[in-house]
């Protein structure tokens, strides 16, 4: 269970890593990006992802907020974690009403000092981690830029970084997302989230069901059998288990 718990809080720690590393799944399909609009909004990225940002944005600033955020994702129902994970909601409300803190506290006494433990490592290894591309961000946005303004309005873009209030703006604009007040408002809004997953899974539901199910591997041809052995490395018998 407290495997299964380090996602949801990982998720929650890390909204601007996600925000950064969101990337298209087929870059190559992007237009060109014309350079004299990438001149004018490298110096713009250059503001909004300064060097070492991300150091910071995943060191003591969001491990002040792993209380709160345990606290948050731990009080809520077990029943509704099991609705969201598609179990039947009318059977899920035949649970008790336990809270998963409830639960992991018997299964785990020392959880809460572990989770705090396993984020304390993790958010400065993720800063360093994501340190080392922060060129690669910093390029990324300016194409972004540059693929949304036109030129007339980077030029009034990269005025406003140059004053002293659009520096400012512009410097703490990625720490905003593990700004406390921000965090609190994400946080407070999981439990009604973990409620709402049923039916928003509901929404894809009717379409999977017209795809054809998964085959198994007893299903597949010698040759398809062959081809992802291959693939995994491994005999047919580890394959099949």
């Amino acid at each position: 269970m407290r495997h299964l718990l380090a996602i949801p809080l990982l998720a929650l720690a890390v909204p601007a890593l996600a925000q950064a590393s969101a990337a298209p799944t087929s870059v190559e399909t992007l237009a060109p990006v014309d350079p004299a609009l990438l001149a004018k909004a490298r110096p713009i990225a250059a503001v909004i992802i300064p060097d070492g940002v991300m150091t910071r944005m995943m060191g003591p600033m969001m491990q002040k907020m792993i209380g709160p955020m345990l606290d948050g994702m731990t009080k809520m129902p077990v029943r509704d974690l099991m609705k969201a994970g598609g179990m039947d909601p009318a059977q899920a409300d035949r649970l008790s009403p336990a809270t998963i803190e409830q639960v992991v506290t018997i299964v785990d006494p020392a959880y809460r000092e572990r989770m705090h433990i396993m984020m304390g490592g993790m958010m400065p290894a993720l800063g360093r981690f994501m340190s080392r591309y922060e060129p690669d961000m910093r390029e990324g946005m300016a194409e972004a830029f540059a693929s949304r303004y036109t030129a007339a309005e980077l030029d009034q873009i990269g005025a406003f970084m140059r004053t002293p209030a659009g520096a400012r703006f512009g410097g703490g604009f990625m720490e905003l997302a593990t700004d406390p007040h921000y965090i609190g408002k994400v946080t407070s809004m999981m439990p009604a989230l973990m409620q709402a997953m049923p039916d928003i899974m509901k929404e894809s539901q009717a379409q999977l069901a017209k795809l054809p199910k998964p085959r198994s591997y007893k299903d597949l041809t010698p040759a398809e059998r062959q081809r992802l052995e291959t693939l995994l490395g491994a005999d047919a018998k580890k394959v099949a288990q």
